[in-house]
């Protein structure tokens, strides 16, 4: 874990110095954050009162990345651009203020990103939420927030054993909602269950509703030996001493606000999901494996569709917590066209899949990670090959290299 800073601060001049330390500390540090609050380096405390706690946790991630993208030339005639691509993005550059106000119950989280990705120079409000612990067993968050229905997405992507999300991730996962959260822990046992407004793809715009349908979202899981967590991989240089194995189940019902061509949905579409992940470590060896399904009830009279994918995943540490060799492996199925792309301008990489129709795609990726300190200073390589078929059969293909560094305090 990072150092920390600690810092008590009493009487009616509390909350001016809080915030003068926030922004001195803010001026320190680069800008940048993590998804979840554990991982942030510098934390104010100041305490006003014996019945009242004021806490501020700031910390950060930034993602550098240098992309090669080369589509074989047997895309042309389907519709994407020929032609090998090198590209430079600040990926991920996230800023998060955390912590506690009034009693140590009551948590507020709030989170920017910002990144050049999509060729675009974007800053926005990713996650902005309050929470109330009401029991050990019990907490209720309201506001914007990623959600827990696929574990990837739920893990902080500073955490990952690849640079990003599978192909197959992509394609299926529920990332962000504005809503109300219940979730809780008991023993082995977790469970979480949402009410939001319709869930938008990561490559869709859209927060607000505008009909009656709502989303929901069911989830569970279960710790079979020790928690896997949320750790794609454990760089520690000890290794795992006790096996690790946590099975993550979820259900969802999703309006959909927006078309997607990551998700290959319309708006004013309607989903049913499901997904399933085991994740098990030992020594110095990761593996996990994820199953999706989604049935997509079309909002203009259409057949329903049924669409599938997966991805599984391994790490192994051939210089325990510095040098660690990584395979990737995951493909979609899609049951008919929605919103497949149909793009006429030049990409420079496929994330969910090509830039033309498909009905098949599968991502083989080999990768290497070197760790500085941990997840806080890294450098990830990987080389992927991702291929499919159309609907009409036609074969296609492309090569992606990613190197990308990464700070997170």
């Amino acid at each position: 874990m990072p150092s920390r800073i600690r810092l008590r601060l009493h009487g009616s001049r509390v909350l001016p110095a809080l915030l003068l330390t926030a922004v001195a500390l803010g001026a320190a540090a680069p800008a940048a954050q993590a998804r979840e609050t554990d991982t942030g380096a510098a934390v104010v405390g100041a305490q006003r009162s014996p019945d009242g706690v004021f806490s501020l946790n700031v910390s950060g991630l930034f993602q550098s990345r240098y992309t090669f993208f080369d589509p074989k030339g047997d895309v042309m005639p389907l519709g994407g651009t020929p032609g090998a691509v090198n590209n430079f993005d600040v990926y991920l550059g996230r800023l998060a203020v955390s912590g506690t106000a009034f009693d140590t119950r009551t948590r507020y989280f709030l989170q920017m990103q910002g990144s050049t990705a999509g060729n675009g120079n974007t800053l926005s409000m990713l996650d902005w939420f309050v929470s109330r612990e009401v029991s050990s067993h019990l907490t209720i968050q309201a506001g914007r927030f990623w959600t827990a229905y696929t574990y990837e997405y739920n893990d902080n992507p500073g955490n990952y054993l690849f640079a990003d999300l599978s192909t197959a991730e992509f394609a299926f996962v529920l990332p962000r909602a504005v809503g109300v959260q219940a979730s809780g822990t008991a023993g082995r046992f977790g469970w979480a269950g949402m009410v939001s407004n319709g869930i938008a793809a990561l490559d869709a715009a859209g927060q607000e509703n505008f009909g009656s349908r709502v989303a929901w979202l069911g989830h569970v899981q279960v710790d079979l030996l020790q928690p896997y967590g949320g750790l794609e991989t454990d760089p520690d240089p000890a290794g795992v001493k006790r096996p690790e194995l946590t099975l993550w189940f979820s259900v969802a019902s999703n309006p959909v606000v927006a078309a997607s061509q990551f998700e290959n949905v319309a708006a004013g579409d309607r989903t049913t999901n499901a997904t399933g992940t085991a994740g098990y470590r030992q020594g110095f060896l990761t593996l996990q494996g994820t199953g999706y399904f989604r049935r997509t009830h079309p909002g203009d009279g259409a057949a329903d569709s049924d669409a599938s994918g997966f991805a599984e995943q391994a790490g192994y540490y051939v210089r325990p917590g510095r040098l660690e060799l990584a395979e990737r492996v995951s493909g979609v199925r899609w049951g008919a066209v929605r919103n497949l792309p149909v793009v006429t301008t030049p990409v420079n990489t496929w994330y969910a899949g090509p830039t033309f129709p498909y009905e098949t795609v599968l991502e083989r990726s080999v990768g290497v990670n070197f760790y500085m300190h941990g997840h806080h200073a890294k450098l990830q390589v990987s080389y992927s090959y991702l291929s499919g078929l159309t609907f009409s059969d036609a074969r296609y293909g492309a090569s992606r290299v990613w190197v990308q560094e990464q700070l997170q305090f």
